[in-house]
Parts: structure tokens; C-alpha cells; sequence
């Protein structure tokens, strides 16, 4: 048995959901602490701040990151180097756009913001140059699935920027601005980490061509839309609540999306290692393994859930007040709504996943599209009827059944896939994992 859990404990799929919890625990402490500090207004400006840079954040990701792991992963050095040549110029122009961009915004809208996004608009430009060596060697690494190595650039980034908070709370100066500089020096920590460990292959910047750059480019931009539509469902929910609510509002809709990090952990996990998976298959138009693939990855993330969200439904309030305060306790039922949507996140990120490497990105663009759309008609809607955030889930819950349907429909076509094949992979992937970690060999009928 010690033999098989040091196996387990030693592959890939281990690291990518350590990585995982690192960020999760971090966030959580780092989340508590604030939640506890800043008043409930200046806590919702927090909120959609960190929310704004994680749109910019995706668009510069999905526009790079799958085209790194298509184009660099088990090629020759010499074309490894093209294309990383070339990711780094695309990244640099982006970011350098960034940076212009928020500086334009800043004075041209500089009447119209309140104090806290004075401060924010003039620094997400630059927290966006901090990020980027960090980000860029997190690319590079999954491609060569070293998750190890992640794990520790997580730990460097999350870690620093609590204990800076950390430090702040003994010192007595929290508040906005303390905690955006600490966000960006914990950036700038790790992107020096990376740059002295040479993990971001800077370099590389010389070998760059136009060729590879338009490759990547092109089939960046079709995953970009998907990614950011995506991310735009919770912007969106956020958005909504703090132009019709208020922003102490946002703050307590902030809570169950924390509670849904515990889901996203595995979700993230399984993603980052079935992506290279289902795209070897794809490439060799091996089909029937690309859907066997999906079912197994599917089902398992589904039958692991499951128990999580079982112990969250039971756990709710005292979970809420361990995270926050009593005043966070009207978001009990925003966060059991969203628990019991959960149970379809696997399946809806598995489609996606799996239409990308397909070549079918176009489809998950417009599934995640109609999806955004739908959330945020529905959200007005729910919002102005009956002025509650339980209304703003509950458009969530819609939008997710409409998301899995549609993505579902299409994927039929192109794949032997059916729902119960789903589950009958997963139960036997569940069984062969635990096989894996009790060091027994799985029993063949």
C-alpha cells in the first residue's frame, strides 16, 4: 500500500490537484482575512477589481496557453524554441496593450470612478506586466507536464501575497490600496522566481518567426471568445448585483463562489491533464478514443464531487462563519443553490474541453456565449422582479442546464458519446484509482 500511494503521490494528476489546493488554501486564508478587514462596500470593490483582471487575465491565457501545449509539447527543440519565440511576442504585445489601454482609461474615465477605481485602473496595467514571466513559465510547464514545478510557483505567489497581508494585519493597514500593493509585489515576487529558475525561457524571444506566431495566433483567438464568455457569467452576475443592489451585496455573493473553489479544485485538476490527453487522440483522428476519453474524465470528476457537495449542503452556515462573519449569513441559500448546479460543472467543462480539441471551437464559443447572454437576461430580470441575490443564482442554475444541453447536442454529432457510458467509465476509473493507492491490480472479468 505505501508503495502504491508514493506511485500516486508521484504522478502528474497528483500535482496539477496539489497545485490546485496550494492556490485554494491561500486564496481561503487571504479571502478570510480580508473579508474580516475591509468594510462590506470596500470588500465588493475588491471583489470586482480581482474579477476585472481575471477577464483581462483569460483573454492574454486563452490565447496562448492551449496554443503552447498543441504547438510545444513533443517537439524538436529547434521548433520548441520558434514557438515559444513566438508566444512571448504575442504575450508582450498583449500585455504591453494592456498597460496603454489602462492608462487611456484611466484619464478619459477618470470623472466618472470612484476613489477605489482611481487607484485600480492606474495599477491593473501594470499588475498585468508583473504577471506575465509567471504566467508564461506556468504555460510552458504544463506543455511539458511538469505540475511539480507549478506546484511551487503557486506556492510562491500565493503564499507571499498572505503573508504580506499577513504582515499588513499586525501593522493595523489593511485596506484597499495596501492590499493591491501587496497583490502586485506577491506578482512580481514569483515572476522573479521563475525568471532566476529560467522556467519562462525568455530567451527564446530571439529564435521568434512569423509563421509560428500566426499559427499560434489563429488558433489562440478561437479559444479566447469560449474562455472569456465563460469568465464573463460571473462578471456579469457581480456586475449586475452591484449597478441594481449595491456593492455590500457583492460581497456576500462573494461567499459561495469561494465555496465553489472546493469543486473547482478537482474540476482544474482534471482539466489540465485530460487537455493533452484528448488532443493526442484527436490528432491521430482516433475518435472513439477521444469520446472514451470523455467519459472517463467526465464520470470520475462526477462521482468525486459528489461527496464534497454533500458535506458542503451539510456544512453551510458553520463553513460561512468560519470563512467570514455572521454578516455573511444571508448567502446560505446562494451558496446551497449553487452547490446543487455543481453536479453539472464537470459535464459542461468536459464538453467545452473536449469540442476545443476537436477543432470544433466555434461550437464552444457559441455555447458559452448564448450561456453569457442568457445569464445576464435572466439575471436583470430576476434582479428586477425580486431584488434578492438568490434570483442572480438561481439565473445560474438556468444557464448551466441550458449549457450542458446544447454543448451536449453537438457533441453527439461528432462522437459515440451517451450519459450513461459517462458513469460507467467513471465508477471504473474510480475503482482503478483507488486500486492505484491500496497497491492492488484491478480485477479483470
Amino acid at each position: 500500500m505505501a508503495s502504491g500511494l508514493l506511485a500516486t503521490i508521484r504522478n502528474r494528476h497528483f500535482h496539477s490537484l496539489l497545485g490546485n489546493l496550494v492556490t485554494a488554501f491561500f486564496n481561503v486564508l487571504s479571502f478570510a482575512l480580508l473579508v474580516r478587514t475591509l468594510s462590506l462596500p470596500d470588500f465588493g470593490e475588491w471583489v470586482l477589481f480581482i474579477a476585472s483582471y481575471g477577464i483581462m487575465d483569460q483573454i492574454r491565457t486563452g490565447l496562448l496557453q492551449s496554443g503552447i501545449i498543441k504547438f510545444y509539447a513533443g517537439v524538436e527543440e529547434e521548433t520548441g524554441r520558434k514557438v515559444t519565440g513566438a508566444a512571448w511576442y504575442i504575450s508582450l504585445t498583449v500585455t504591453l496593450g494592456y498597460l496603454l489601454l489602462s492608462f487611456i482609461v484611466f484619464f478619459a474615465a477618470y470623472p466618472f470612478l470612484n476613489d477605489a477605481w482611481h487607484l485600480f485602473i492606474g495599477w491593473i496595467g501594470i499588475l498585468a506586466v508583473l504577471s506575465l514571466p509567471w504566467n508564461f513559465a506556468s504555460w510552458i510547464l504544463q506543455a511539458q507536464h511538469r505540475f511539480d514545478k507549478i506546484v511551487q510557483i503557486r506556492l510562491v505567489q500565493n503564499g507571499s501575497f498572505l503573508l504580506l497581508l499577513g504582515a499588513l494585519y499586525l501593522l493595523h493597514r489593511i485596506s484597499l490600496p495596501y492590499a493591491l500593493y501587496a497583490y502586485c509585489i506577491s506578482m512580481a515576487l514569483t515572476s522573479i522566481y521563475c525568471l532566476f529558475y529560467k522556467w519562462t525561457k525568455i530567451h527564446s524571444l530571439y529564435f521568434r518567426t512569423r509563421e509560428h506566431a500566426v499559427e499560434l495566433y489563429r488558433y489562440g483567438r478561437l479559444i479566447v471568445g469560449s474562455m472569456v464568455s465563460s469568465s464573463l457569467i460571473s462578471y456579469s452576475d457581480n456586475l449586475v448585483i452591484r449597478t441594481m443592489m449595491n456593492p455590500a451585496a457583492v460581497a456576500i455573493y462573494s461567499i459561495p463562489q469561494k465555496f465553489m473553489e472546493v469543486i473547482e479544485i478537482i474540476l482544474r485538476s482534471f482539466v489540465a491533464t485530460a487537455q493533452p490527453t484528448i488532443s493526442a487522440a484527436a490528432n491521430k483522428n482516433d475518435f472513439k478514443a477521444v469520446a472514451s476519453a470523455f467519459c472517463r474524465y467526465t464520470g470520475t470528476v462526477s462521482i468525486l464531487i459528489i461527496p464534497f457537495i454533500a458535506g458542503l449542503l451539510l456544512l453551510t452556515q458553520p463553513l460561512i462563519l468560519i470563512l467570514a462573519d455572521k454578516a455573511y449569513l444571508g448567502a446560505t441559500d446562494v451558496v446551497r443553490i449553487f452547490l446543487f448546479s455543481a453536479i453539472l460543472f464537470p459535464l459542461d467543462r468536459f464538453i467545452g474541453v473536449t469540442l476545443d480539441m476537436i477543432n470544433l471551437p466555434g461550437i464552444n464559443f457559441y455555447k458559452n456565449f448564448l450561456k453569457l447572454l442568457l445569464n445576464i437576461v435572466c439575471d436583470v430580470l430576476f434582479v428586477y422582479f425580486f431584488a434578492d441575490i438568490r434570483s442572480v443564482a438561481l439565473s445560474s442554475f438556468v444557464n448551466i442546464i441550458f449549457a450542458v444541453a446544447f454543448g451536449y447536442y453537438y457533441l453527439k454529432k461528432h462522437l459515440d458519446v451517451r450519459i450513461k457510458d459517462i458513469w460507467i467509465y467513471g465508477w471504473q476509473e474510480c475503482i482503478i484509482l483507488l486500486n492505484k493507492v491500496i497497491n492492488r491490480r484491478p480485477i479483470v472479468k
